[in-house]
Formats: C-alpha cells, sequence, structure tokens
C-alpha cells in the first residue's frame, strides 16, 4: 500500500499525498491543458487572416479605370463619406449622383503611391499620393497629382467596404516656397 508522507520544516507540518494521487492529478491537468486554446494563437490567425489594404485599393482603383461605376459603388459603405478639395459628399446616393458619374466619364490612368497602410480587426486604411489623367469633354488630357487617404471598414456581413474617401488635389496649388 502506499503511504502519505509527512514533513516539518521550520515547525510547519507539510503533508504529501501519495505518488498515485499525484500522478492522476498530473494526468488530468495535462489533459485539460491540451483541450484549452490559446488566445496568442488565435490573435496570430486573426491576423494572418485580415484582408490585404493593397487588394482593396486595387478594386477600388480598377472600378474607377475600367470606367465601370457600379464597380465602385459596390467599393463603397452606405454612409460614407467623400471629401474632395473642397466638396463633401455624404452616402453612398448622394456620392454616387455627384461624384462617381461624372468623374467617372473624365477619369483615367489613376495610379497611387501608398506611404502608409494598416489594418485592424475592423478597419483598414491607406494613404499616399497619386497620378491620374482629366480628360474634359472635347479638352485635352491634364495630369492631376494629389494625396489620398482611404478607411476602409468592415462590414456586418464581413465585406470590407470605403467609409472615408479624402482626395486633396496638389496640381493646383500655388508652389509656396
Amino acid at each position: 500500500m502506499l503511504k502519505k508522507f509527512e514533513i516539518e520544516i521550520n515547525n510547519t507540518n507539510f503533508k504529501f499525498v501519495s505518488m498515485k494521487n499525484l500522478t492522476i492529478l498530473l494526468f488530468c491537468i495535462a489533459i485539460i491543458g491540451c483541450n484549452q486554446t490559446s488566445t496568442k494563437s488565435t490573435d496570430t490567425l486573426l491576423q494572418s487572416e485580415s484582408v490585404n489594404v493593397d487588394s482593396l485599393t486595387n478594386v477600388f482603383l480598377v472600378g474607377w479605370n475600367n470606367h465601370d461605376s457600379a464597380a465602385i459603388v459596390k467599393t463603397i459603405a452606405d454612409n460614407a463619406i467623400v471629401m474632395n478639395d473642397s466638396l463633401i459628399h455624404t452616402g453612398i446616393k448622394a456620392i454616387a449622383q455627384n461624384w462617381i458619374s461624372g468623374g467617372v466619364k473624365v477619369l483615367s490612368n489613376i495610379q497611387t503611391t501608398s506611404l502608409i497602410n494598416g489594418v485592424s480587426e475592423s478597419i483598414a486604411y491607406d494613404g499616399g499620393s497619386y497620378s491620374l489623367d482629366l480628360t474634359p469633354p472635347g479638352g485635352p488630357v491634364l495630369k492631376e497629382k494629389g494625396n489620398y487617404s482611404l478607411v476602409w471598414s468592415k462590414q456586418q456581413n464581413g465585406d470590407w467596404k470605403l467609409t472615408l474617401v479624402h482626395i486633396e488635389d496638389i496640381t493646383r496649388m500655388p508652389d509656396i516656397k
């Protein structure tokens, strides 16, 4: 039979359980520990499955460069805001009517250079500089350059949509020294 051990150190009694009970206890702890998931591995998994900001921006640009207003609208959230120079458009209806419908006819060859981007669980952003060709009806091709900021929000259905577009044309700005 197994016996319990008792030791006295500095007038304090320590009782030890039998080796059989200790083995069973350690075995149970090991089984329970194997069934628990680590939050660290879950966080790593979320990061590895996060959205690619460059691909979001690319989908938006392809719509513009293909003059496809329906594709552009699909990238924009219902409650989005577009700030373009001194104009502010709020909501997908106003954005489609006042910004996309006119711009898709005259803008082409939009290229961006991302200077900063990032993503969290529900927000992605991209900011940098852009260049494009602006061709007014019957007019010459004008080159435009500027800065942009795009903010994407993860929607309840899991889709990523633009909630903020900020475009600043620097071509028409005076060169201040």
